[in-house]
């Protein structure tokens, strides 16, 4: 990716989350689920087919082993498929968002256990991503501080009879 490329992206919390594009200073880390683009789902896609196929090989065309395998690299492709729908979409839905979260976590889940291998990109994959947004980690967090309170307050009551 060109610097000019690099320094023309938007950071979708000083936007109001109206763009998916990432800032500069986000660009190899990724904290939140509406800085991953198609190349990161593409890039991971194709390190995962790689991994498997390497497995599958070792494992032969037969087998549980080699039905897993395969299953596994469908899984693979249809939670790539479906992030890159949802990441077309210019302002995600709720369920949208937690969607991208979902799968995002799911296809970096999967290639974890091959971080020692040669193409795992430690800077993109390595952090799980909990969140879509900024918005939405707020949001988490003031829904857990609520329940928190309740919780407390419950507790200040006693026992009814």
């Amino acid at each position: 990716m060109g610097q000019a490329e690099l320094t023309s992206r938007v950071d979708p919390d000083r936007t109001g989350g109206s763009s998916r594009m990432t800032s500069p200073q986000s660009e190899r880390t990724l904290t939140y689920a509406a800085y991953v683009t198609r190349e990161d789902v593409r890039a991971l896609e194709t390190f995962l087919d790689t991994q498997l196929g390497r497995v599958s090989e070792e494992a032969g065309g037969t087998g549980e082993t080699s039905f897993a395998i395969r299953s596994l690299l469908i899984l693979v492709s249809d939670s790539a498929g479906f992030l890159h729908v949802l990441l077309r979409l210019e302002r995600p839905d709720p369920w949208q968002r937690a969607a991208i979260v979902r799968e995002w976590q799911r296809l970096r889940s999967t290639a974890h256990p091959f971080n020692h291998c040669d193409g795992f990109d430690r800077d993109r994959w390595w952090k799980q991503v909990r969140h879509y947004d900024a918005t939405d980690e707020r949001a988490e967090q003031e829904r857990s501080l609520r329940l928190a309170d309740d919780a407390v307050l419950d507790e200040g009551r006693g026992p009814t009879a």
